[in-house]
């Protein structure tokens, strides 16, 4: 999960292996990930070695950013791409809903977020939450912003005073890195309500430091799934079958596979793919991105000097050039 300046198209180039690298034409499978961290190449070294292992020709690529990893995948310049929320709904959308789904983690299914609140704000549900401050994670991240506003009702989202701290654009949230910026905002007494995850929410409570804060009651973020293998439906049947069958037969009683599936964060196994999970995304995309499916497409609420639903909005971003100097550009309520 490169930054990006904030209103520029989030045309980002691809991370690892030249072009000549890729070729769907062959037997090997290529698999296109995010490199939102350094440990991203180590996890995929190691599927790379228990797939080849147990006869899968399986090779990756690593991308700077979803967006291109989703064009990538259109263009059949990788086989199957490990999509976020965000970029699996995009390529739903964009195949008419023709994309193969191959499977996901057993920690991508119900993921939570949440509506944390300060005790001294007394935000119990939405109507307490109108005309307060809420802090939000980047413009793309599904957990930090997209599905939490989504879920507020659009007379609520009229009154707020939004700063949204858009980090590590193009990688959906992967890092994080907006999310810790929401709690700090939350703690520094900068903003009265923030969108977190559950699994950043967690981390916060064993750090000790929510003793002033707490999950709004009221407010619930419907949960939903998160990544997933994603494919056009013209894959090569061989190389499906042959993806499909290693994954479905790894197993943590198997030690060659255990270290794998540890570093991708799986609890117990791979699961089976299904759809039901992005229905709220789906939504998302349709009535707040107006359909904007096309490739990079613009950020939601456009930004500083577009339109958005709320009082206000501020964004805070990081300025490539004066990085980690933190930047602040605010607007007044726009018609969208």
């Amino acid at each position: 999960m490169q930054r990006f300046p904030l209103l520029s198209r989030a045309r980002s180039t691809l991370s690892v292996a030249p072009r000549a690298m890729i070729s769907t034409g062959s037997d090997t499978i290529i698999l296109g990930g995010v490199a939102y961290s350094s440990s991203i190449p180590m996890v995929w070294e190691a599927m790379k070695a228990y797939l080849n292992g147990v006869g899968c020709d399986f090779d990756f690529v690593l991308f700077s950013s979803y967006e291109r990893q989703v064009e990538a995948l259109m263009a059949n310049d990788i086989d199957i791409a490990w999509n976020g929320p965000l970029a699996h709904a995009r390529t739903k959308l964009r195949t008419n809903f023709t994309s193969l789904s191959l499977g996901m983690r057993d920690v991508d299914r119900d993921f939570k977020s949440h509506v944390v609140v300060t005790k001294a704000s007394g935000i119990t549900d939405f109507a307490s939450l109108a005309g307060k401050r809420v802090a939000t994670g980047t413009f793309d991240s599904p957990q930090a912003y997209v599905l939490p506003m989504h879920t507020l009702p659009p007379a609520t989202k009229a009154t707020l005073h939004v700063t949204r701290f858009d980090r590590d654009v193009g990688k959906h949230g992967d890092t994080a890195a907006g999310e810790t910026e929401v709690v700090k905002a939350l703690l520094d007494g900068r903003a009265d309500a923030g969108f977190v995850s559950d699994f950043m929410w967690n981390r916060a409570v064993e750090e000790g430091v929510t003793k002033e804060l707490e999950v709004c009651p009221g407010i619930l973020i419907p949960v939903f799934d998160h990544c997933q293998f994603d494919a056009l439906a013209s894959l090569d049947g061989a190389k499906r079958e042959s993806f499909e069958s290693a994954i479905k037969g790894m197993s943590m009683d198997n030690p060659a596979a255990q270290e794998a599936m540890k570093l991708e964060g799986i609890v117990k196994q791979w699961e089976a793919p299904r759809e039901d999970g992005y229905a709220t995304m789906m939504e998302a995309l349709g009535n707040e991105f107006e359909a904007q499916i096309s490739p990079f497409p613009l950020p939601l609420h456009g930004g500083v000097d577009g339109g958005h639903p709320f009082a206000s909005l501020s964004v805070s971003l990081l300025d490539p050039s004066l990085a980690p100097q933190p930047m602040i550009r605010s607007c007044s309520a726009a018609p969208l």
